[in-house]
């Protein structure tokens, strides 16, 4: 195999970049990361691999962060990452690449963030439906040049990455500790969702969880602390059924219209 994408979706939207860029290649093969993550001897063959995710808390999702800790990257020569956001842009992603592969010999060479509608509805609206076209229009042209980059072996990265100091909330908060802070509770978040009566107990929540952390019991679902945070669950859930503490009460649901809820059953084991 020549080139080897790993992606974590929640919602789609990392999916659908995913498969665009993969198109576009030849002899590229996509792996879900929430279905290898926890195998022993993880090891990746192919010349190149890129990896494809959501910005999570201005930085890498928890199982991101933590499948690219474990996997052997001794056989590939060139990296490429994706970074979807809902509109941060922060370039702190590429630099927690960087230095993971750092400890590996290894150093990213292409790195690139495409904007994508918001599912992150616990704390924002979604997108509105004319926003949301743009958008897809948009990450369509962004995926043909990527795509031709890493054909090309490109390296967009600026040298000093790792120099770089990346900070928010006005320059008074660093952004590494805010990641830092989100992976280290994230598992717990779950905490706050809950059921209402219209839940029918449809299974749908528990079927497209990527780290398996939903059990139906009487009543509908329930939690059990292995919570990535993606909102698979809140946003495909049928009813709309399921809540997040009283924020989600205000929002509509997201998921990306192409990906269904068979394409997240196969991104687990």
């Amino acid at each position: 195999m020549n080139t080897t994408i790993y992606f974590f979706t929640g919602t789609g939207n990392s999916l659908k970049i995913a498969r665009s860029i993969s198109d576009n290649l030849e002899d590229c093969e996509l792996v879900p990361i929430a279905k290898v993550w926890q195998e022993d001897n993880l090891t990746a063959t192919s010349e190149k691999v890129g990896f494809i995710f959501p910005l999570y808390y201005s930085g890498l999702p928890k199982i991101v962060f933590d499948f690219l800790n474990k996997i052997d990257l001794s056989k590939t020569g060139y990296f490429f990452a994706v970074v979807v956001s809902a509109g941060g842009t922060t370039e702190f992603p590429f630099q927690q690449l960087e230095r993971i592969l750092n400890t590996k010999a290894k150093k990213l060479h292409l790195g690139y963030i495409i904007v994508m509608p918001t599912n992150y509805i616990i704390a924002y609206k979604t997108t509105p439906k004319d926003r949301q076209s743009l958008l897809f229009e948009k990450a369509s042209r962004q995926v043909e040049v990527i795509s031709e980059m890493i054909k090309n072996e490109e390296n967009n990265l600026d040298p000093d990455i790792l120099k770089r100091e990346f900070l928010i909330y006005d320059g008074k908060y660093q952004i590494e500790k805010f990641n830092a802070n989100f992976r280290e509770k994230v598992n717990k978040r779950d905490e706050s969702f809950y059921v209402e009566d219209t839940c029918n107990n449809c299974g749908v929540c528990k079927e497209i969880c990527p780290v398996s952390n939903i059990l139906l019991v009487e009543g509908g679902p329930r939690w059990q602390h292995k919570c990535q945070l993606c909102l698979a669950c809140i946003n495909y859930c049928p009813e709309k059924a399921i809540q997040f503490g009283s924020e989600s009460k205000k929002t509509q649901r997201y998921h990306h219209p192409e990906i269904t809820i068979q394409d997240l059953k196969t991104q687990k084991k």
